[in-house]
């Protein structure tokens, strides 16, 4: 007997332990592409330390994908439980960059996780932070530069 419980508490212990390694999926919407075309590079960031810049965050992810519509979906799986600021650009020109004025602002569409306005240039990481503490889903709206 003492060894059946042993055996059943060892199972349940691994169960357990494997569902924590599975971690949480995201799912990201983009939506309000204007140019069907081009690449798109997003990142998910490890925003556990807002006071960081941008370019300081540990990265969790990060993927590209073909602009083929005006709203694309991609989902990620086995991510921690944590705190994650994502951005994102389309880089219509081909160079893998995002391309920046001379004052920083963005020439290309650019997105930050939770929309946050850009009327005063990007947003601070801390604008941008959401928590994952369950499998969620996300919009991330494609803002351009505005035309004068």
């Amino acid at each position: 007997m003492y060894k059946i419980v042993i055996f059943v508490s060892t199972i349940l212990f691994s169960c357990k332990l494997f569902a924590v390694e599975q971690g949480y999926s995201l799912d990201i919407s983009f939506a309000k592409f204007r140019q069907v075309e081009g690449q798109s590079h997003f990142q998910v960031l490890d925003c556990s330390n807002t006071d960081l810049a941008w370019d300081d965050l540990p990265e969790i992810r990060v993927q590209n994908f073909t602009v083929t519509s005006d709203e694309h979906k991609v989902t990620l799986n086995e991510l921690p439980e944590g705190r994650y600021c994502l951005r994102f650009f389309q880089d219509l020109n081909g160079n893998g960059l995002l391309d920046v004025s001379s004052s920083s602002i963005p020439k290309e569409p650019v997105g930050f996780s939770n929309n946050p306005n850009l009327m005063m240039g990007l947003p601070s990481p801390e604008n941008s932070v959401f928590e994952l503490t369950s499998s969620k889903s996300i919009k991330v709206n494609v803002n351009y530069k505005k035309r004068r």
